[in-house]
């Protein structure tokens, strides 16, 4: 398939169905979030359930049943068990037509301004979109050593200016998303450790060969050698805390019987400003749903993190002063 031609005029809002994936009890925490989105776009939604609690689902359910013009459906894809976070979206995908685009958007992402149709007037000249850099790094450049080791969903680029795109929002053309995957057998969960001998082939002799992908990046390197084109692209209105559903349902716990605890990547190198960011969002939603007044930045912790503590304690403020009662 040709790479796509321009369009001549953006899509309306209301083309765009971003896939949202639950885990856990993660929804009961995070509605404040889904409900900004909804508030500012024109945009549809659908839930893609993912080893949910019970209770999650049933308030899922509801949620939407309040407002079926914008969340179309509540999918479950569940098996067995928690599955990733691209393969639950990669079952959407097989499931589901929503028409010339597939997109999904992370949970814990906050709207205080319309951004959809600014992204659909850049898409006008793209293939993929996407945005939704976490609050708690600045660092989106893959190490130079990396080659031999993984490429996480921070990762949005390459030291030579390559972009991989991220997985915390996107929007795809379906068509050229759907060729590429089908050419090199590949899906948007693929990881690393099954791509065929062609295919692993194929991203060394581009050099973006990596022991692991996170969801999408596979796909996004494989579509821009294929002709397609990619586009990141931040939004002022947009927040992305980062890590909120992997902190809140950690993929180890039983998650449908709603088992508490952190998860162990708090404890690795490098998740410090990570785990920080999480604890601070988790300790404000739970006070500020309940009622109670924001916990203040505690103190001594460094100029940069109480920056980005500063900033996540302002959003979620406005956030559950506008969107807390759902």
């Amino acid at each position: 398939m040709p790479p796509t031609t321009p369009s001549s005029s953006a899509s309306p809002e209301r083309d765009y169905v971003f896939n949202i994936v639950w885990t856990g009890d993660v929804f009961t925490s995070l509605r404040p979030f889904v409900a900004s989105l909804v508030a500012q776009s024109a945009a549809r939604f659908r839930f893609v359930v993912n080893y949910c609690t019970p209770s999650s689902i049933e308030a899922m359910t509801a949620y939407a049943e309040l407002n079926p013009d914008r969340i179309i459906e509540v999918l479950d894809v569940t098996d067995d068990r928690m599955v990733g976070h691209g393969l639950a979206l990669h079952r959407a995908l097989e499931v589901r037509d929503d028409g010339e685009y597939f997109c999904f958007v992370d949970a814990d992402i906050a709207a205080s301004k319309p951004f959809v149709s600014d992204f659909s007037e850049i898409l006008r000249n793209y293939d993929v979109l996407s945005s939704g850099a976490e609050v708690w790094t600045d660092d989106n450049v893959v190490p130079e050593n990396h080659l031999g080791v993984g490429i996480g969903g921070r990762h949005f680029y390459h030291p030579n200016g390559f972009v991989y795109g991220c997985p915390h929002l996107a929007m795809y053309r379906r068509a050229p998303l759907l060729d590429t995957m089908q050419r090199w057998d590949v899906h948007l969960g693929t990881r690393g450790d099954e791509i065929s001998d062609r295919t692993a082939a194929r991203l060394d002799d581009v050099g973006h060969r990596y022991m692991a992908y996170d969801t999408a990046k596979v796909v996004n390197v494989l579509m821009q050698f294929d002709g397609y084109t990619l586009c990141h692209r931040e939004h002022d209105s947009l927040t992305h805390i980062g890590g909120m559903s992997h902190y809140l349902a950690p993929p180890g716990n039983d998650q449908r019987s709603g088992e508490v605890g952190e998860p162990k990547w708090t404890t690795f190198d490098g998740m410090e400003s990570r785990a920080s960011v999480a604890r601070f969002t988790a300790s404000m939603l739970s006070e500020l749903l309940a009622g109670n007044p924001a916990p203040e930045v505690p103190e001594g912790i460094g100029d940069d993190l109480d920056h980005r503590l500063r900033r996540v304690r302002t959003t979620l403020v406005d956030l559950i002063g506008r969107y807390g009662d759902g």
